[in-house]
């Protein structure tokens, strides 16, 4: 279904899959062209190119953009699914988050590509990604579980999540560095989700570290993840059956 999901999403485009590419790699390098000629800060960060910095950043939040703005009120994505009283409407957000986890593991699989076409060397913190990635998919699946049947229920709801996607892109270190603040702004940025997994992705490829390491930004997050889990199975539980009456 998430196979369905991609290719159903460009279906009719002449160039197909290279439109998975596109949108991110234009961003970037707009970021990059900003950054580096505008405000002239886009230096080296821990020996890595600034370019590689900014995609591990950029690439991550283009898939939790998707679950924060689409992911987010799934259910009037496939009402086609939702009024079928036995097709489990939580699968819906999880193929749905799984079809963009694929694209974004494609991403990651060029960026290091790249990286070993251009010798920019990769430590051995590259093999935990497909870890962050593993708790990515579980986290923002659990934020369209526990999101989606109140965007159902309330359009203003859902309209007030959508307006979360920008917010959430400038605050969340995707365009700074988030090392450089103070410990206590660091613990809290730890309980943005969107922070963490940035952080996360750029511990791989940038600062060479393991994510886990540093517990005042783990745990956290892990905290947060448990939360959005169990609340995601209390609005499925209590709201399933209302859901289809008001697609």
């Amino acid at each position: 279904m998430a196979k369905i999901d991609l290719v159903r999403t460009y279906r009719g485009a002449a160039l197909g899959k290279i439109w998975l590419f596109a949108k991110p790699a234009v961003y970037i390098l707009v970021f990059w062209f900003a950054l580096s000629f505008g405000i002239r800060s886009a230096s080296d960060v821990n020996g890595k190119p600034f370019l590689l910095w900014l995609a591990c950043g950029v690439f991550p939040w283009f898939y939790m953009s998707d679950i924060i703005t689409s992911g987010s009120d799934i259910y009037h994505r496939y009402p086609y699914l939702v009024n079928r009283l036995k097709f489990p409407l939580s699968l819906i957000s999880t193929f749905y988050s799984l079809s963009l986890l694929i694209v974004l593991g494609c991403m990651m699989l060029f960026t290091i590509i790249v990286c070993l076409m251009l010798r920019i060397p990769l430590g051995v913190h590259l093999v935990q990604l497909p870890l962050v990635l593993a708790l990515m998919f579980l986290f923002w699946t659990a934020w369209s579980m526990m999101l989606s049947p109140l965007s159902a229920i309330s359009k203003d709801f859902a309209n007030l999540l959508k307006t979360l996607s920008t917010p959430f892109f400038w605050v969340s270190g995707i365009l700074f560095e988030i090392g450089k603040w103070p410990q206590w702004a660091r613990l809290v940025m730890a309980f943005n989700p969107v922070s963490w997994s940035v952080e996360a992705v750029r511990d791989c490829f940038v600062y060479d570290r393991w994510f886990w390491s540093d517990p005042y930004s783990f745990l956290p997050f892990v905290c947060v993840l448990l939360m959005f889990a169990l609340l995601a199975l209390h609005n499925h539980h209590r709201l399933y059956m209302e859901v289809p009456d008001v697609i």
